[in-house]
């Protein structure tokens, strides 16, 4: 094969890859609908073609594994569509069985494995769904036609079949043959039929010249007019496509419609279809995730050079006062403000992700975990819409499944227990995504029993976490956080979900990794809430500047809990530690002064401000002179040269050229953890 055509074969292979992703990421959702929703055919049409169109490009791409494993996943869900079985519980945990294996099989091929697995036990069952009566027959490992009823033998001769068997097809020149588009045309035909649930394909007989483009059954919406040729599907072999104009006629995104290729279909498109169908088959592109990343580098340098504009044009206005060619500058710098503006929400807007790409995999944990220990919950989701970039939420993703499996497991109890306390039978589970400024707030909310404060000190004790005097001086609110301690649990024994104390550590960890912070509320008996917030994204931040000393420093405003005067009537000493106490909260307090070694000669707090930070369940009191105003920041590398600075995230370019430094919240916290860890041990 030539190079071109190898380069054909990986595009194609690429395009299978991401099409089948995103049907399963859809599948998933619309498998759990389907058991609460077993009357809605529309529903269960979706979930056909889904399989169908999985198994045809697989087929295509001759992964036959996927092929075989969906084929028969398809000939249940033909005999749903025809009543002759109805959907139950059984057969949801059949096709959810399915889904996972097809997820397995596309990493595999992802990675280019070829090693076969084993999935006769879900095939067994399969089997057993679809052909009740015989049951203990042995599971057919071949792909026969959806819905064939007749024995092999008395089945008629597939055109497909056939035309995958003819070693010569797509091989006499550089252009199919008629003969051959007229085998193609037979062979949509029958696939055709078999989508559309018109009975065997196998069974029908190859038509003597393709049909025109306008009588072509379709399975999709028709639309606003025929195909262009690059979206015409091609279910013949790879051997068949050498010539590269065929290649590039093949693409997967094809198999969704199901029409017959012309040798020059598009002269039978006005200018006007062509429009038509230009504008409904081309309003999103896909585009390599590193051009992104260049386009938001280069967006952080076009806001530094806008700050820098913008503060040499106040400089000159205070300057030279009163001149028209200084105030044309002036407009200008505040059209670029705002173009700069537009231009960056734009760009982080291309790396924004809808929150429910994770949401959606809470359905199939909660059904599970229900099964798993016999407890009644609804899943309730809100804000499914939210969106954040797309790097926060793939490490989001982690966290969230651990606290949706703790509070099916420890938080809602189970029907009996919930019935002697005057509650419904069945639990609820809610999640919940908002925007809140430059931040999102994601809340997990349960209506179990709460959580025990004095439960979780015993068992903390117990386990050598804090020591008696620390229990003392806990809050409701501390001893939520335990909860979040290496090692903690509250479960009796081990189990597949609970009992190792990792579960939420692996949480409070992702979290700080995230710059988010994370939040504990509960009432006993009636529930608990867990309040995760965290920043847009983390490449151009909101930064609050604050002088200490001479020297100014930028904090990321997505730490900033709230910003307070010291209170010299609310400051104790714990240890020989300072700390602050604010509406019933204790907090470590930290001299930026003396942590940044730059002491100041008057080492009273009066007249300075404390700024409290938080990260993950950690809050922080910083003691600094001044409060400089908030800043859109771009967030630059130290570099080689000067490596990693403790206490430093990176830095940032004022608009007067000058370089600061952006404080890292998580070390100044385990700084202040090590100094003072009879004080952090509380929090």
């Amino acid at each position: 094969m030539s190079g071109g055509f190898d380069n054909e074969m990986k595009e194609l292979l690429d395009s299978f890859l991401i099409e089948t992703q995103e049907i399963l990421d859809t599948l998933d959702q619309d498998l759990m609908q389907l058991e609460s929703q077993a009357e809605n055919f529309d529903l269960l049409n979706s979930v056909f073609r889904s399989f169908h169109t999985i198994k045809g490009t697989s087929s295509f791409m001759g992964f036959d594994q996927i092929t075989e494993i969906t084929h028969h996943a398809e000939d249940i869900l033909n005999k749903l569509r025809k009543a002759e079985i109805r959907v139950n519980s059984e057969i949801v945990d059949a096709l959810l069985e399915v889904y996972d294996w097809l997820k397995t099989l596309l990493k595999k091929a992802q990675a280019g494995d070829t090693e076969r697995v084993d999935y006769s036990k879900t095939m067994e069952k399969l089997h057993k769904i679809s052909h009740p009566e015989a049951a203990t027959e042995e599971v057919s490992v071949g792909v026969p036609a959806v819905g064939a009823a007749p024995p092999p033998a008395a089945q008629a001769p597939s055109v497909v079949d056939n035309l995958l068997a003819d070693p010569s097809f797509g091989k006499k020149g550089d252009y199919f043959t008629d003969d051959e588009l007229s085998m193609i045309a037979a062979a949509f035909d029958e696939i055709n039929r078999t989508m559309t649930g018109g009975g065997s394909a196998a069974a029908t007989p190859a038509p003597a010249a393709p049909a025109p483009v306008s009588q072509a059954p379709v399975t999709t919406p028709a639309p606003a007019a025929p195909a262009p040729v690059s979206q015409v599907p091609v279910t013949t072999p790879a051997p068949a496509l050498k010539p590269v104009e065929a290649a590039k006629s093949a693409t997967p995104t094809a198999i969704k419609t199901a029409e017959p290729p012309k040798k020059s279909i598009a002269k039978e498109l006005t200018s006007d279809d062509k429009a038509k169908a230009a504008v409904a088959t081309e309003t999103t592109i896909r585009v390599d995730v590193n051009r992104l990343e260049t386009l938001m580098d280069l967006s952080g340098e076009l806001v530094l050079g806008r700050n820098r504009l913008a503060q040499v044009t106040q400089e000159l206005m205070q300057r030279y006062e009163n001149h028209d060619f200084l105030r044309e500058l002036q407009e200008t710098s505040s059209a670029i403000d705002f173009i700069t503006t537009e231009l960056q929400s734009a760009i982080m807007k291309t790396r924004m992700v809808p929150i429910s790409k994770i949401f959606q995999k809470a359905p199939r944990i909660v059904r599970d975990l229900s099964k798993e220990f016999g407890k009644d919950i609804e899943l309730v989701l809100r804000g499914e819409e939210t969106e954040l970039d797309r790097g926060i939420i793939e490490e989001l993703n982690d966290p969230l499944v651990h606290m949706i499996r703790n509070s099916c497991d420890h938080g809602i109890e189970g029907p009996v227990e919930r019935e002697k306390s005057g509650k419904p039978t069945k639990g609820t589970l809610i999640l919940d995504a908002q925007h809140e400024g430059n931040h999102i707030v994601v809340n997990i909310i349960d209506d179990g029993k709460g959580i025990n404060p004095e439960f979780l000190k015993m068992k903390a004790l117990e386990k050598g976490l804090i020591t008696q005097e620390q229990i003392q001086t806990m809050t409701d609110r501390d001893a939520y956080s335990l909860i979040f301690m290496p090692g903690f649990s509250t479960a009796e024994k081990v189990t597949s979900v609970s009992g190792r104390g990792v579960g939420m550590d692996v949480v409070r960890t992702n979290i700080q990794k995230l710059k988010g912070i994370i939040e504990v509320d509960s009432k006993l008996g009636a529930g608990t809430t867990f309040t995760i917030k965290l920043p847009l994204t983390l490449a151009i931040i909101q930064g609050l500047l604050v002088r200490v000393q001479s020297e100014i420093y930028a904090l990321p405003l997505s730490a900033v809990v709230e910003v307070v005067n010291t209170d010299l009537n609310q400051i104790y000493s714990v240890n020989q530690n300072e700390v602050m106490r604010i509406r019933n909260q204790v907090f470590p307090l930290i001299r930026m002064d003396k942590v940044l070694k730059t002491p100041s000669k008057d080492d009273t707090l009066e007249n300075r401000y404390v700024v409290v930070v938080g990260l993950a369940d950690k809050r922080l009191g910083l003691v600094v002179d001044e409060l400089l105003g908030q800043k859109e920041i771009v967030i630059k590398s130290l570099g080689e040269y000067l490596g990693h600075i403790r206490g430093m995230s990176g830095s940032t370019i004022l608009g007067d050229g000058r370089v600061i430094m952006i404080l890292d919240i998580e070390e100044l916290i385990q700084e202040a953890h090590s100094v003072a860890a009879s004080v952090w041990q509380q929090q």
